[in-house]
C-alpha cells in the first residue's frame, strides 16, 4: 500500500504513528524515566509540576524516540534517511539540552526501535516471498 505512496505522504502517516503511539504508552514510559534516572518530585513553579497533561507529553518523548525509527524503517518504502533526519531533529535538539544522560538513552531507545523495525521489515519480506 506505501510503496505507491510519495515519500511525504509516508513520512506523514509515520509521524502521526509515532505520535499516536507514544501518547497510548507514556505511562509506561514514564515509569521506566522514574525507573531509571528516580528524579526528585517537586510541584514546579506555581504547581504545573503536577499537571497531568504536561507530564504526560514529558513520559511521551522517550516513546516517540522508540517508535519512530520503528515505523519509519515498517513503513517508510524509499528515502528513509531523510525521513529520519526530519522527524528526529526537534526531539534531538530537546535531548541534546537536557545533558548527557538522556542522550545515552535517546541513542538506546532509537536503535531499539530501529532495530525491531528493521525485524518487522525483514519479516514482512520473507513472508512476501
Amino acid at each position: 500500500m506505501l510503496e505507491k505512496k510519495s515519500v511525504f505522504l509516508s513520512a506523514v502517516y509515520t509521524f502521526i504513528a509515532a505520535i499516536i503511539s507514544s501518547f497510548i504508552f507514556s505511562s509506561i514510559f514514564g515509569k521506566f524515566y522514574i525507573f531509571l534516572f528516580n528524579p526528585i518530585i517537586t510541584g514546579g513553579l506555581e504547581g504545573f509540576g503536577n499537571f497531568k497533561p504536561l507530564i504526560v507529553i514529558q513520559n511521551s518523548i522517550f516513546a516517540y524516540l522508540f517508535f519512530l525509527p520503528l515505523f519509519i524503517l515498517a513503513l517508510v518504502p524509499k528515502k528513509q534517511w531523510l525521513v529520519w533526519l526530519i522527524l528526529i531533529f526537534i526531539p534531538f535538539t530537546m535531548v541534546l539540552v537536557g545533558g548527557g544522560k538522556h542522550l545515552t538513552w535517546f541513542l538506546i531507545f532509537t536503535l531499539s526501535g530501529g532495530l525491531l523495525g528493521w525485524l518487522i521489515n525483514l519479516g514482512v519480506k520473507k513472508l512476501k516471498k
